[in-house]
């Protein structure tokens, strides 16, 4: 009885074998590369002679946010997405969330691909990795584009707030998390979530319950709430060109913000959407792509 007690302590209520996970949701280009404790899942499409353009997703999210991007800019660009640590079919890192994580990550990552220079683009919590990889390490990184990027201070949806709280990821690992409650949280991210598929919502869905993402996603959530947001004190740093894409309906990050970050980043170039939301890139591919591909090549 103890030890069924005990046992039951450590299992996710409802997680998804990782197995069946990857069998459902790996691309016919997914790869895979121990780094760091892990086996990091990513998706390299192009041809290995074009300029590299790496993608990076926000908060519980993954790779498969830039399905569009990739085929529309995969001829003109090596294109890699990855699943960061903590989300995705890469899962948790084995040390948890601390400083400098994903930078140092992605220092790691392209060095283990032979990458010397590329450019990268980040959504949400994909853009402050984005920024902070730039300033970091400004030799690996040419031009950067951040759509509706994390970096400043700002109270986001109800949801990821309780996840924030001490504890939070542990109950949220084992109780049910209502598809419902799930769906709703994606589709606030679009300003029309009729354009959102079935498809699509069940991979967040899905994905939130590979085993140890429900707890890694809230230690991100957590380690960034205990320091009161984002250290952008390095974005001063930061001397590549920069664009700015941000949807005028974002229900998630402030549109406000894009003038804070073109107060510190004043050789950003800022370009506005109407009727779209926090994932400019999910919600209008076509137009979005073509202004990165614009920007790129400029």
């Amino acid at each position: 009885m103890l030890m069924t007690m005990w046992q039951n302590l450590w299992t996710e209520t409802g997680a998804i074998p990782l197995d069946e996970l990857r069998s459902r949701l790996e691309t016919p280009e997914s790869r895979y590369i121990e780094l760091q404790g892990m086996q990091v899942h990513y998706r390299d499409v192009g041809a290995s002679d074009k300029p590299v353009l790496i993608l990076l997703h926000g908060i519980f999210s993954s790779l498969h946010t830039w399905n569009e991007w990739t085929h529309l800019l995969k001829d003109d660009y090596r294109v890699i997405s990855i699943d960061m640590p903590n989300f995705g079919l890469t899962g948790a890192h084995p040390q948890g969330m601390f400083k400098h994580i994903f930078s140092d990550f992605l220092n790691d990552f392209t060095d283990a691909l032979n990458i010397e220079r590329c450019y990268m683009a980040g959504n949400s919590l994909g853009g402050w990795m984005t920024w902070e990889f730039a300033a970091r390490f400004p030799h690996k990184v040419e031009k950067l584009v951040l759509i509706d990027s994390a970096g400043f201070f700002f109270v986001p949806p109800p949801g990821l707030i309780a996840l924030g709280l001490p504890l939070a990821g542990w109950l949220a690992s084992h109780f049910v998390l209502p598809r419902s409650v799930m769906y709703a949280s994606i589709r606030s991210t679009y300003a029309n979530p009729a354009r959102l598929d079935r498809e699509t919502l069940n991979r967040y869905y899905e994905l939130m319950l590979r085993p140890g993402n429900r707890a890694a996603g809230a230690s991100v959530l957590r380690f960034i709430r205990n320091r009161a947001g984002f250290d952008n004190r390095m974005m001063s740093d930061i001397r590549q060109p920069v664009l700015v894409m941000w949807g005028k309906d974002d229900a998630w990050i402030p549109p406000a913000h894009v003038d804070r970050f073109k107060h510190r980043l004043p050789q950003a170039e800022v370009i506005r959407y109407d009727d779209c939301g926090h994932l400019p890139m999910e919600e209008w591919p076509q137009k979005t792509a073509d202004d990165c591909r614009r920007f790129l090549q400029g």
